[in-house]
């Protein structure tokens, strides 16, 4: 069914769309035909500019939806922690075991904080106007592709939290997982916030010869020289390691494989999550966050998630970012050698007291530190 919009010649519209999620928002199709619009109407007074215009508020309208993301994730993620803390099973609580808070609650926690100390340190970014044009483009992809991500996940797992209920509606989480699926779809969706990314950081790589994530682990160093709990020296693993990635991708000209650029992306967002994360944790440290950051967990948390996320990060660059090189790369390809010079053995050493850490984010979680 298409109808007619009064007012305007030529605009009509669809019946609203029948949706997965996000059902009281009215969806439709929209349709232009010869639809005259007077020259006073023309945004910025100039045609054809209207994908650059788009791109110049993209760093704002990601950033937005990258809070969505991070706000239905945790919604999802406290209501299985309340339901934890109510539901016996094999003679306990949920909430006492630690397979299901170490597997259900914990790693989407962590990951749901890294993601809003980067949405937070990009939105001050843009209020003080750094970037091209105060966009921040860039950034605005990574902020939407880790919140959304970890928000989706994060849903998803609720809905196991919470076992058969889970599937139910009156417990809402599965209305949580289908309103919040779409923020990894819209405003550009998960693969090309990969691309988004990839492409500019690669650009940076070139430029620098290298050197723009091997500085990053080298301000990690330093950072973790005047704070030695945040976990700021793995995550500079983590940078030193994407450094040797890119390079070897360089070497082997592997990018010419969309896929390998792809998960180029992906490895750069946890990579600069896992910075700025550090960054979030030293601040707590000193008291010194932001005026708007949420003051939820105290900075020794802070300090304990910002570690369990910098060795998932290290770990995922190091490992997947060497399969992808030696998958993408010919026998014997000098790329493939190059990636011996992932510090993989640091990394492996980082991960050492990933448990304890882990028991101690649950612990805030469930209030049981006294």
């Amino acid at each position: 069914m298409v109808r007619r919009r009064e007012g305007r010649r030529g605009i009509q519209l669809r019946s609203p769309e029948d949706k997965h999620g996000l059902r009281l928002s009215n969806t439709a199709a929209l349709f232009l035909d010869d639809v005259r619009i007077p020259a006073a109407n023309l945004i910025g007074g100039v045609e054809g500019r209207g994908l650059v215009q788009a791109q110049q508020v993209f760093g704002y309208t990601r950033l937005m939806v990258a809070a969505f993301g991070l706000g239905g994730g945790w919604e999802a993620l406290d209501r299985a922690i309340q339901y934890s803390m109510n539901r016996v099973q094999g003679g306990s609580l949920l909430c006492e075991k630690q397979g299901y808070t170490h597997k259900l609650i914990v790693p989407h926690a962590v990951r749901l904080e890294a993601s809003r100390a980067f949405i937070e340190d990009t939105a001050d970014k843009i209020d003080r106007g750094l970037g091209l044009n105060g966009a921040m483009n860039t950034e605005g992809a990574i902020a939407k592709y880790l919140a959304t991500e970890a928000g989706n996940a994060a849903a998803d797992a609720a809905i196991q939290a919470h076992g058969g209920y889970g599937y139910t509606r009156p417990y809402v989480v599965e209305k949580v997982k289908r309103d919040v699926r779409i923020t990894t779809i819209y405003e550009g969706t998960s693969e090309i916030m990969e691309m988004t990314i990839a492409r500019d950081r690669w650009q940076q790589h070139l430029k620098t010869q290298g050197g723009y994530y091997r500085d990053k682990g080298a301000a990690l160093r330093r950072l973790h020289a005047q704070h030695p709990r945040v976990g700021a020296d793995i995550a500079g693993l983590a940078c030193e390691a994407l450094a040797v990635v890119l390079e070897a991708c360089r070497t082997g000209r592997l990018t010419r494989n969309q896929h390998i650029l792809f998960r180029l992306g992906e490895l750069i967002a946890f990579c600069e999550g896992a910075e700025v994360f550090a960054q979030r944790a030293a601040a707590a440290q000193t008291d010194s966050a932001h005026e708007k950051s949420l003051h939820r967990f105290d900075a020794d948390t802070f300090a304990a998630m910002s570690r369990v996320y910098a060795r998932e990060a290290a770990a995922r660059v190091a490992l997947d970012g060497s399969r992808w090189v030696a998958g993408a790369a010919d026998p014997g390809s000098p790329a493939v050698a190059a990636v011996a010079n992932i510090p993989t053995a640091a990394i492996q050493a980082a991960q050492a007291g990933l448990v304890t850490d882990m028991d101690y984010v649950a612990d805030a979680l469930y209030d049981r530190r006294g």
